[in-house]
């Protein structure tokens, strides 16, 4: 079982109604794009409390979980600020480029920091809900929505797959750490292509295995949910 499977199974409010936990994820996310910033961060740091609480999670491995994702955050609020101008007045750390100064708007700041206040406390509410819900619950809401059968069937393949290839990841990496495979810059290059390699390699196999057992069982192209 996958870790984040483990917990969805396991935490203290499995047995909620999904449709309740789905209203709760709604509300969350409202609160999370509405323009009041101290309610923004009060539902973050609340969630994020809650769901270590409730799913039993050590802090540590629940921070663990972010690492993925704040890249993307912090690519979006370098997207934000950073820009050229030619008044260097204008910019934070300004450095000149030829006839203009590349640096940090400082009038974008603060659209910044909202913006990234915004994204982590969706995120915290998304995490809460995986971590609550088990994905058999997740359809059962999906088909009560009366969403197309047809999304259903790929947000479940979806899901398979992501979390196959988290846990494939998770193996390869751990292996390659436990051999002194990132010890240094051309061993972490070296180790990265590799582990590239493998985890294309998995995905293919596991698409092969999956679709052995589907024939195995006579798959006629729709899965009975």
């Amino acid at each position: 079982m996958l870790s984040i499977d483990k917990y969805a199974y396991e935490n203290r409010i499995v047995n909620w109604s999904p449709k309740l936990k789905a209203l709760l994820w709604l509300v969350g996310i409202t609160l999370a794009f509405q323009p009041v910033q101290w309610i923004k961060a009060v539902v973050l740091v609340a969630v994020a409390g809650i769901t270590v609480y409730v799913t039993k999670v050590s802090v540590r491995r629940y921070l663990r979980w972010f690492y993925a994702i704040l890249p993307f955050v912090i690519l979006s609020i370098i997207g934000i600020v950073v820009t050229v101008a030619s008044d260097k007045a204008s910019l934070l750390w300004p450095l000149k480029v030829g006839s203009v100064y590349l640096g940090m708007a400082k009038v974008m700041l603060p659209q910044a920091g909202r913006v990234a206040l915004q994204c982590m406390t969706a995120i915290v509410c998304t995490y809460w809900f995986a971590l609550t819900t088990p994905f058999i619950q997740i359809l059962q809401v999906l088909k009560a929505a009366h969403l197309p059968r047809m999304m259903i069937e790929v947000t479940m393949l979806m899901y398979r797959f992501i979390f196959i290839f988290v846990d494939a990841f998770e193996q390869i990496h751990r292996a390659q750490k436990l051999r002194c495979g990132y010890d240094s810059v051309g061993m972490t290059i070296h180790s990265s292509a590799v582990l590239a390699k493998m985890l294309f390699e998995q995905v293919i196999i596991n698409y092969e295995m999956m679709t052995k057992a589907l024939d195995a069982k006579l798959y006629d192209g729709e899965f009975y949910i």
